[in-house]
């Protein structure tokens, strides 16, 4: 029997039934633990619709049990057990509004104190003004919450229990709402009831072609248009259209009633005046982020923006490959840019991953590859944050869930176009451009240049690496920067801190404040570095048409066995900054750096070179185009070819005489000796220059001219004969 109580448990508690006169009708009181220490227990009825938390002894409740008079048990229900998509979405909606103003007095250190009956008035009081909630509801939702098993779905509210009410009705023919006054003389006049058919395809319709538009119709407007549009009797040549009687057609009080009822408001400021105004004009302010950063880490903000530069290629000077992607992760009690990351592709969930890495990794590591040397006090932020503030850009899909799952890092979304509600990290941007823009070769001083100016793309000197160098530059003199503007709390004044982002961060960690994570390059890699999967082929792992296999692959023969037919499958991590090398991971979930086959790299790529994924990406499409032209060129030169085949047969048959072919066969051999005759001759080896040199004297006695004419003939070569004789023999 289990005599163990926990938090949550069910105990089934039965009366005592010698004093109960129907045993029959006797049912036994559940009680649920909603907290207990070594003296107390606090308990409430689940079933008792006017229960409230109770206090009881701890060792009485065992000896109880040990009794046999309350026994452990379970209470299940089943519908606190939905997902999210399962529920109603109302139900969903009313859930979170309830659990945002009794959350706070739930959880946390003091949820205990809500069990005091002494407080619990006090506490409820305080979350009605705060919230401008009655006192009964949250009663009756901190009951629900305690009764139903102490989680988010446990307010849920029971309107699957509820009847008809709020379902529209017919009016099974009989004219709903108030009568017209032809209606009070004349039922017939009493106009139409609103069916679904006309809210479908009148009402509904005639707001999305009318009212959320740009054009900005008042609701009589559309209501007119409508009218035109679905009740016209007919059409009149001189009077237009003819509209059908009023008691047939709509009201213009049904239709508001209508539109009141079923509008979606956001959905029709968004059409009516635009996603951005509506951000800026139109959204509830929910106050300063200095209010929600209590620490370095508590809160960092990261953003991308395209910089106004233009960029060379490392490997090739000439080209040039466009502007920069550049993010920024900025702490939000400290202002210190934490992180940064400069790519070559579209903001994405990879260059924002990155950015986040390099805000939690070692800065002194990181700026020793640009030839730059700091201290961990000059640039010391590491770690992952509490909380991360985004967009609604990188960091919405499947791919950030993990921050949650795996690293603990809080992911909020805020609404696109509102640079406002990112003002630390958008101001980087501003702040940045003004700074380094004027200075570098490239850069875009103005949104449109005059005519006659030369293009800043023709000016660009700097590739993707040296533009890096000068951001890090940047960071290093903004984190030391005076912040005027900065507002210091007491403690601050009190010890006298420069507000510069890195005065402001060491005073917080010295104060024990925020609440940063320390994470392993590995637990990084595994968790933000994007990945893949392939298979392990007899030439190793392709990636970016390269080639890489790991120590633990070359000591199980991976590449023998796949070019024996086995089929091995792999996952791998890369970083796009650094292709030399990728992270393969293994069944255990450990990561093994892997190589380069240098035997194959080589020829792409020079050692002692690296180049980041972008560049090689920029590679691998430069020499696609480069091979597409010359396989066309290819297929030119081959037509020619093939053109000049044709004019020397053309010309070899012009030359040639019609001998018959029976004796063209046998006189095959002499002619090949007069050929090979005529070919040595031809062909015959001499001195350079000897007929230069005839003219001069060169210290050499020349022989007498004999006069005697040399009337000397070369023997016939039988080689050929004698070679045909010995195949013969043979």
């Amino acid at each position: 029997m289990r005599t163990d109580i926990y938090r949550n448990s069910i105990l089934e508690v039965w009366p005592n039934l010698d004093d109960a006169k129907e045993q029959e009708d006797i049912n036994p009181n559940l009680l649920r633990v909603l907290s207990l220490n070594n003296k107390i227990i606090v308990t409430i009825d689940i079933e008792d619709e006017t229960a409230q938390p109770e206090f009881q002894d701890r060792a009485v409740i065992e000896n109880e049990i040990l009794e046999g008079n309350i026994q452990l048990t379970e209470y299940v229900i089943p519908r606190i057990a939905l997902p999210d998509h399962k529920l109603n979405w109302k139900d969903v909606m009313i859930r979170d509004k309830v659990w945002g103003y009794i959350e706070p007095t739930v959880t946390g250190g003091n949820a205990t104190d809500i069990f005091k009956k002494r407080l619990r008035g006090v506490i409820i009081d305080t979350i009605s003004k705060q919230f401008n909630v009655s006192k009964t509801l949250i009663r009756t939702n901190l009951r629900r919450y305690w009764q139903r098993g102490m989680t988010i779905n446990a307010v849920l509210p029971n309107y699957p229990n509820c009847g008809g009410k709020g379902k529209p009705r017919d009016g099974l023919g009989k004219k709903l709402g108030r009568p017209n006054e032809e209606g009070k003389t004349d039922p017939d006049l009493a106009g139409i009831n609103i069916t679904e058919e006309i809210k479908k395809n009148q009402f509904k319709k005639s707001i999305g072609l009318w009212y959320n538009k740009r054009d900005k119709k008042t609701l009589y407007e559309v209501y007119e248009l409508m009218l035109g549009k679905y009740y016209k009797a007919g059409i009149d040549a001189d009077e237009g259209i003819i509209l059908k009687p009023e008691y047939e057609r709509p009201t213009f009080r049904q239709f508001y009633y209508w539109y009141r009822k079923e509008r979606d408001i956001n959905e029709e400021y968004r059409k009516r005046y635009g996603q951005r105004k509506v951000n800026l004009k139109f959204r509830a302010i929910e106050g300063t982020f200095d209010n929600q950063s209590f620490g370095p880490g508590s809160l960092y903000q990261i953003d991308a923006t395209v910089g106004n530069v233009y960029l060379v290629n490392r490997k090739n000077r000439d080209w040039i490959i466009g502007r920069p992607i550049i993010y920024f992760v900025v702490d939000v009690f400290s202002r210190l840019i934490v992180g940064l990351y400069v790519g070559l592709e579209g903001p994405s969930w990879i260059g924002a991953a990155l950015a986040l890495e390099n805000a939690a990794s070692d800065k002194v590591e990181y700026c020793k590859k640009f030839g730059i040397d700091i201290t961990n006090e000059e640039w010391p932020s590491f770690g992952l944050p509490e909380r991360l503030t985004t967009d609604r850009g990188e960091y919405v899909g499947n791919k950030p869930t993990h921050l949650i799952k795996t690293l603990n890092v809080k992911v909020e979304h805020l609404p696109a176009y509102r640079p406002d509600w990112k003002p630390f990290v958008e101001k980087q941007f501003d702040v940045s451009n003004e700074i380094y823009i004027r200075w570098i070769p490239g850069g875009i001083l103005e949104r449109m240049k005059e005519r006659g100016e030369s293009d800043v793309k023709d000016k660009a000197v700097l590739d993707i690496h040296e533009f890096e160098t000068i951001l890090i530059e940047y960071v290093r003199y903004h984190n030391k920067h005076y912040l005027p503007s900065y507002k210091r709390n007491d403690a601050m004044v009190a010890d006298d801190v420069r507000p510069t982002p890195v005065d402001l961060w060491h005073w917080g960690r010295k104060n024990s404040l925020g609440s940063l994570s320390n994470v392993s390059k590995n637990e990084l890699r595994m968790n933000l570095l994007p990945s893949r999967k392939s298979r392990f082929t007899a030439s190793g792992i392709k990636f970016n048409k390269e080639l890489y296999t790991c120590i633990t692959a070359e000591e199980e023969s991976w590449r023998f066995r796949a070019r024996n037919g086995e089929k091995i499958d792999v996952e791998y991590s890369f970083d796009p900054r650094d292709t030399t090398r990728i992270f393969i991971r293994h069944d255990d979930g450990e990561f093994e750096e892997c190589y380069r086959l240098t035997e194959q790299h080589a020829k792409f790529i020079a050692r002692g070179i690296e180049v980041r994924w972008e560049e090689v990406l920029d590679i691998i499409a430069y020499e696609a185009r480069m091979a597409k032209k010359g396989k066309s060129d290819n297929t030119e030169q081959k037509i020619n070819l093939i053109d000049k085949f044709n004019n020397t047969v053309k010309s070899a048959k012009a030359s040639t005489t019609s001998n018959s072919a029976s004796a063209q066969k046998t006189d095959i051999k002499i002619h090949r000796n007069v050929s090979q005759q005529e070919e040595r001759s031809e062909r015959k080896w001499g001195l350079e220059g000897n007929d230069e040199r005839q003219g001069t004297n060169n210290n050499v006695v020349a022989f007498p001219k004999s006069n005697v004419q040399n009337n000397y003939v070369a023997p016939m070569d039988h080689t050929e004969l004698l070679w045909d004789a010995l195949e013969e023999e043979e």
